[in-house]
This record gives C-alpha cells, structure tokens and sequence, in this order.
C-alpha cells in the first residue's frame, strides 16, 4: 500500500499528493495534498546525534538532523526517525557568497542542488539551482552559472521570517518563521524554532533542507 511506499512520514495515505507534484526532489512520497506545519527544533546543548528535530504540530516526530563534525556547521545529515541516511548539506568553503549544497543518492555523493545566498543591507534572499542528471558528485567543482535558478528564498529584514518562491511564477512553496532563544535569563531555556508551513504538492524534505542551509548561511554571514 501507500503506506509502504512512504516510510518516512508519519502521514495517513489520503493526505498524500495524487495530483503531479508542484515542487519535487526526492520524491512524490514526500508531497502532501494539504497544506502542513512543521516544527525544526534545535537542542540547546547540540550533540553528534541530534542537533535539529523536526515534528509536526501533533508533536509527531519526522526527520532528525545530525552533525557528524560536532561543533561545526560545515556538514549537516538529515535522517528519517529510525537513522536512515535521506540528505546531506554540506557548505562550500570558499565561495564570494555563501554557499550550500544539497547531496544525496545512495552514498549521499551526487549534488541535487546548490543554494546561493545573496546579502545587502537592504535585501537577504537565496537562490536555488538544481541539477540535471546525471548530477555531479559532490566534490566536483561547483558549477551553476549556466543553471537557471529554480527557486529563490527571501526574508524579512530581520531574516526570521522568510518564504520560499517559484523562480517563473513567484507561487509560495513554503512560508518560514523562527522563534527566538529568549535570553531574558542566564539559562538557555528554549531553543530556536522554526515553524515551516508547507504548501500542497510541495517536497517536504526538500524544504525542511532549504531552511536549514537558508539559516546555517545567514549565521555564518551574522557571525
């Protein structure tokens, strides 16, 4: 059955997009017939394992995110709930814009798509090529220039509320808003949440990972 066939998502099989998918990267089986709200919660005391959660507003659990570098926000691994490899975000080291990339395939090798961001004191917006196959292997120099963006991504001023757009069309795929740590205290006693409103026929896990690797090039521009 359907259910079978989607073993990543918690989701009853009538809530599963049978029209052709709007936005798609890995897979019909990530795309909902109805709009859904999801929940990225980062851990205070970030470990290997779980740096980012992702439930939705039942509390259900989703994906997980883990660090295999700790510290450093040089590599990202996205998991279903039972460990399973789905994606890797990996940063470009030098690059004039900061630059992300999204990998994945049976050993989490081949590039899917890159997302370029754009700073100004006006303006913070991304833009995000995907591939052709078949796609390059992720160590393979990064070439995009000849790629037209597929979507962008823009935020406020502030940065904690941001969208994710049709490149052609302007169409909304995802709507984004984060919840800031409060520091009214010494303690740190709630972590960052984003709040991630993904619209019918869109590729869920692919815009769990566009904000993520939106946020990672933000901080790294902040810090």
């Amino acid at each position: 059955g359907e259910t079978d066939d989607n073993p990543y998502l918690n989701i009853p099989p009538q809530f599963l997009t049978k029209d052709p998918p709007k936005c798609v990267l890995f897979g019909p089986k990530f795309c909902l017939n109805v709009p859904k709200t999801f929940i990225i919660r980062e851990k205070v005391r970030m470990n290997r394992d779980n740096c980012f959660k992702v439930y939705d507003t039942q509390n259900t659990e989703y994906f997980k995110v883990s660090n295999p570098l700790k510290t450093m926000r040089g590599k990202h691994v996205i998991t279903d709930i039972s460990g399973e490899d789905l994606v890797k975000m990996k940063k470009k080291l030098l690059s004039l814009h900061p630059t992300w990339h999204l990998i994945s395939g049976p050993k989490l090798e081949s590039r899917l798509a890159t997302l370029v961001f754009e700073f100004t004191m006006l303006k913070k917006k991304a833009h995000v090529y995907m591939y052709d196959y078949p796609f390059p292997h992720e160590d393979d120099d990064t070439k995009y220039e000849h790629l037209r963006p597929v979507l962008y991504i823009k935020s406020d001023s502030t940065g904690r509320d941001f969208k994710v757009f049709d490149e052609v069309t302007s169409e909304v795929y995802a709507d984004i808003s984060k919840k800031v740590m409060s520091s009214n205290s010494d303690v740190l006693v709630e972590p960052d949440n984003y709040s991630v409103t993904v619209n019918p026929g869109v590729d869920v896990l692919f815009m769990v990972a566009l904000t993520l690797m939106y946020e990672y090039a933000l901080s790294d521009i902040e810090s």
